[in-house]
């Protein structure tokens, strides 16, 4: 049976690896949308100027999103879908994209911080319109940080939740800042990965090296030290404090 002929202004995701947990193909698929949707609005001025029709790429793990016009502007689609691929190259080549907001090279990022080793979950991610497909590693986004334009780095503490654990390639997992709420990518060496793994899904406080985003809030930490707060159920009650002063 003849291939179905794909749309032109189609953006094509792969996913390839032998061991791709339900985890990894779940974060990769939310942070591709994601970037589709802060692209696209960059282009368009719009929140929902076009919709993604998904659909399954034959072969290995594959999504194709072809972006639909909500008010019959056929050429903001096309624009739409090459200022993505464009903004994958020129990231790679340490240059900003023109549509590509902070939070669309940060989705960027974590695509390319999924792919590991070969043998430990998703060995290769790609994507791109039409033939033109790109790859996207640590490697490739490497210059990521260095766009957002990091303009302040200072030893402090962040805490949040203990969430999202990655082991493959550098290890780092994710924290909600309790003050801004939003997602801080914390690094961490061999030297605290016990104390990590003891802290996993509580709240925690991790002291290191932070990075700011431009708006002050934390973007990442290099963490030094970390210590997980006691559970609700574990801190004293208040009869038990009144019991004290009563002794």
């Amino acid at each position: 049976m003849a291939e179905k002929r794909i749309a032109p202004n189609t953006v094509r995701f792969y996913i390839e690896g032998p061991k791709i947990t339900a985890d990894d193909f779940r974060r990769c698929v939310r942070n591709f949308l994601d970037l589709l949707n802060e692209v696209a609005a960059d282009v368009s001025g719009k929140k929902k100027a076009v919709e993604w029709i998904i659909s399954v790429a034959p072969g290995s793990i594959g999504l194709l999103a072809t972006p639909r016009s909500t008010n019959g502007d056929s050429t903001v689609a096309k624009r739409i879908a090459h200022s993505i691929h464009d903004g994958v190259s020129q990231v790679s080549k340490r240059k900003t994209p023109q549509h590509f907001s902070d939070q669309a090279l940060e989705r960027l990022s974590e695509l390319g911080s999924v792919v590991g080793l070969g043998d430990r979950g998703v060995s290769s991610i790609r994507m791109g319109v039409g033939r033109r497909v790109k790859e996207i590693s640590p490697k490739s986004m490497a210059y990521v940080d260095d766009l957002l334009g990091t303009p302040t780095k200072a030893y402090g503490t962040v805490e949040g939740q203990l969430l999202a654990l990655e082991l493959s390639g550098r290890l780092n997992f994710g924290i909600n800042e309790t003050l801004t709420g939003k997602r801080v990518k914390c690094y961490f060496g061999e030297d605290v990965y016990n104390d990590v793994i003891k802290s996993l899904k509580q709240r925690v406080a991790a002291y290191g090296l932070i990075s700011y985003r431009q708006d002050g809030s934390p973007k990442s930490i290099q963490i030094e030290k970390i210590h997980a707060f006691p559970e609700d159920s574990k801190l004293p009650k208040f009869k038990d404090i009144i019991g004290l002063f009563s002794e």
